[in-house]
């Protein structure tokens, strides 16, 4: 029962008269509505229709071929839907119902008492069919309006020429009459309906894409003004950057110049000063050339040059380079290059050795102490894998949150605790994305984190290109 429920409460008109619409007709607003109209009137017209020429029947006022033709020009209607379906030939269709219409009514005129029949009113029904199944103004239209007139005038003319007419007992007819014009009240009433409530969705409708083409304009407004403002960042970035490092370098180069100085003449205290002027500048140049470098990839704006190589042959000089950041601290670095590294791939090593630097800086300016594990890997065809494992003096691996974006932290600690800039990880991600690759926090076999750098192998995206243009 329930189930039964279930499915009646599913039903819903729309969707059934859409089922014989053909979508290409459904695309237009204003053709779908008129094709819903003649759905309508072809799926209960023949309902409301028929009741007369069965109530002739039933009650013996005419079995003969009068009403045979009579309830089958009615019942004929039934097939448009189907035809249309398979066809998808509306306008031609439409043309043709209004004209099976035109037929039905004045032979049920011409059958059943001329111009004192009670099918009379029924004339009124074709015009209406002729605005609601076809466009406002259009040949066919036209030519529909015309006949429906010429028709109509041929049919009083024989009416009134004097014309034999079938014999008809008009006394009998008086019942069937008004059971006329209430199937012409309820097909006018039910088509009215229909039509204003397609009226209200349509204004519905019309209401909503006004809603949203105004929310489009205005999200098209601000992805112009957020891409502008990107644009003017960058710009400020880079200038700023660039004019930061003129008297960076001056002051690095000339605390050098003190630095050697004060060191031949064996002034510990003044090369101690001075060395954190030195150290300090140095820093800050770095973190200004990190900031141009995320500035530049965000802007789209650095290019990649890809070269052959194997990350085996690679690994040890990017680690010797990052190795200055733990001087002075109980922190110590070990590489395991596994066979698969030797493999050669595609890719802008330049670039990512950039990122195992910074994402090895990232890693150690959190901790004061302990051993970062960097295993590497690779298989020829899909990429390279470092994996980084940092551990604690204990020996317990510690995890390492992933920063996306630049001065973004996940906890209160400080990224320069420990040295480092606090963007490394940060400017990581992005030259990870930039090569295609991706960071992200892992856990091992044996359930201690890690975090995760893939670089994929560029080799097949630089064959296909040119296998495409050699089969040209």
């Amino acid at each position: 029962m329930t189930g039964v429920n279930t499915v009646r409460s599913g039903f819903r008109l729309s969707a059934f008269l859409d089922y014989f619409i053909p979508t290409v007709l459904q695309v237009n607003a204003e053709t779908h509505r008129r094709a819903r109209m003649f759905m309508l009137s072809h799926v209960f017209g023949p309902i409301l229709g028929n009741t007369i020429p069965l109530y002739m029947v039933a009650t013996n006022i005419s079995r003969d071929y009068r009403a045979a033709v009579f309830f089958f020009s009615i019942l004929l209607f039934w097939a448009y839907p189907f035809v249309l379906r398979a066809t998808g030939r509306y306008q031609l269709l439409a043309f043709l119902s209004v004209q099976n219409l035109i037929f039905c009514a004045l032979w049920a005129c011409y059958a059943y008492g001329g111009t004192a029949s009670p099918f009379l009113p029924w004339i009124l029904i074709f015009p209406l069919l002729a605005f609601l199944y076809l466009p406002p103004q259009g040949w066919v239209r036209n030519i529909l309006i015309a006949q429906i007139f010429g028709s109509t005038a041929i049919f009083l003319a024989i009416a009134f020429s004097g014309w034999p007419l079938p014999a008809t007992q008009l006394a009998q007819l008086q019942t069937i009459g008004m059971i006329s014009m209430a199937s012409v009240a309820i097909y006018f009433a039910m088509m009215s309906l229909y039509f204003a409530k397609m009226f209200h969705e349509q204004r519905e409708f019309q209401r909503e894409l006004n809603s949203l083409v105004s929310t489009s304009d205005n999200l098209r407004n601000l992805t112009a003004a957020a891409n502008q403002a990107s644009a003017a960042k960058a710009d400020f970035v880079a200038g700023m950057s660039h004019e930061l490092r003129t008297p960076l370098n001056a002051i690095i180069g000339y605390s050098q110049l003190l630095l050697e100085e004060a060191s031949e003449e064996g002034d510990e205290d003044t090369v101690t000063d001075i060395g954190h002027v030195h150290r300090a500048g140095s820093n800050l140049l770095s973190l200004i050339d990190d900031i141009l470098d995320y500035s530049r990839i965000e802007a789209g704006k650095m290019p990649l040059n890809n070269s052959r190589n194997a990350p085996a042959a690679l690994i040890e000089g990017w680690l010797e380079e990052a190795a200055g950041l733990f001087s002075g601290r109980a922190y110590t670095l070990e590489p395991r290059i596994l066979p698969g590294a030797e493999a050669a791939m595609l890719t802008d090593w330049s670039a990512v050795g950039a990122t195992v630097r910074h994402l090895v800086a990232g890693v150690a300016g959190r901790n004061p102490d302990g051993k970062l594990i960097i295993t590497v890997d690779a298989t020829p065809g899909e990429g390279a894998r470092f994996l980084f494992t940092d551990l604690a003096p204990g020996g317990t691996a510690r995890a390492t949150a992933i920063i996306e974006e630049m001065f973004e932290h996940a906890d209160d600690t400080s990224a320069t605790k420990y040295g480092g800039t606090g963007i490394e990880i940060a400017l990581a991600y992005k030259f990870a994305q930039l090569l295609g690759g991706s960071i992200q926090a892992v856990t091992q076999a044996d359930g201690q984190p890690a975090t995760l750098l893939t670089i994929p192998d560029r080799t097949h995206e630089v064959q296909a290109p040119q296998e495409q243009t050699l089969a040209a």
